[in-house]
């Protein structure tokens, strides 16, 4: 028997194709897999990266807003200054809107200071707070609301006003001598004065005279503002717990806030025989004081005065 053996080289080259083909397609998912784990691996990279970067942002805002709620403002709050004005200047320099303020002032219940206790305001009162928001120089954060300041200032005037209480021997009640003190404030310019115009408070009191001091109808003519000048005879008549010209004795309360130097006065009134004074004109506050009615209307004023007007520096014009 005769064999043969065919050898046939192009299907030897098909097989060794068709092996090479089934391992380069047995390397596609491979390298496409490959592929994808660095797309991921790379965009979470990016992902990562990015949310890092608006944590550190965030972290940093968050940073910023707390330096700057935690700035000291420094707030300067001028002697004989209404509660009125007070919030009129704090919204003007930026601190608080003036009603939050006003509103802060009127809720007396949370404040901690055992003296608002005492404070009995009468019918009519504006502000019970009025007259023991200490005028001073304070510090706080910027992010402290209007509590925090008036507590601050509730907190000096108590330490102020224990201070100076310990050397008074009168008989006048916190309410009452803070009451002068307000008038003095807003009457005498002039510090040397402030025991003379005390005297005459006390004297006219003592004789049961109507007060007749200007200031007093001005805090309800003005709103608490004291942004007139002048006291038109009208405004004489206007009938309110504070208008001295109209009820006799201390009106209903302070009328501004005192620094320390009205308060003294209002405690250590000067002991003397006048019942009146009026302004001389000068430059320098001064008054003129007089112990009778005609001596009052006879002492020279270099000061003007207009026909529909009191002479606005003036008190105690009529005999009553």
């Amino acid at each position: 028997m005769d064999l043969y053996l065919d050898f046939d080289h192009n299907s030897r080259r098909r097989r060794r194709g068709r092996r090479r083909g089934r391992r380069n397609r047995s390397r596609v998912p491979f390298v496409i897999g490959v592929i994808i784990l660095l797309v991921v691996i790379v965009a979470g990279g990016i992902f990562a990266g990015r949310k890092y970067m608006a944590y550190r942002q965030q972290k940093a805002e968050e940073a910023r807003k707390l330096a700057e709620a935690r700035r000291v403002v420094t707030v300067m709050i001028p002697e004989g200054y209404s509660i009125d004005m007070i919030a009129k200047r704090l919204e003007k320099q930026g601190v608080f809107k003036a009603d939050e303020f006003i509103k802060a002032a009127k809720n007396t219940d949370q404040y901690k200071n055992d003296f608002i206790k005492d404070i009995d305001p009468k019918k009519g009162t504006k502000y019970k707070l009025e007259g023991y928001l200490y005028p001073d120089t304070y510090k706080i954060y910027k992010s402290s609301k209007p509590e925090d300041l008036i507590q601050k200032m509730l907190d000096n005037f108590d330490k102020k006003y224990s201070a100076l209480a310990k050397s008074y021997k009168g008989k006048r009640s916190m309410a009452e001598i803070m009451t002068i003190a307000s008038m003095i404030e807003r009457e005498a310019s002039n510090m040397s004065e402030r025991p003379m115009i005390a005297g005459v408070i006390e004297n006219r009191l003592a004789a049961k005279m109507r007060l007749q001091i200007d200031p007093t109808v001005l805090y309800t003519t003005t709103n608490g503002l004291y942004n007139a000048k002048k006291v038109y005879y009208k405004d004489l008549k206007v009938k309110t717990v504070y208008n001295t010209y109209v009820m006799k004795g201390l009106p209903a309360g302070p009328i501004c806030n005192p620094s320390d130097t009205a308060i003294k006065a209002a405690m250590h009134p000067k002991k003397h025989d006048y019942l009146y004074y009026r302004t001389d004109g000068s430059k320098k506050g001064t008054h003129i004081f007089t112990k009778t009615f005609d001596e009052h209307k006879n002492a020279k004023s270099t000061s003007t005065k207009d026909k529909n007007s009191t002479n606005s520096t003036n008190t105690t014009n009529s005999k009553s």
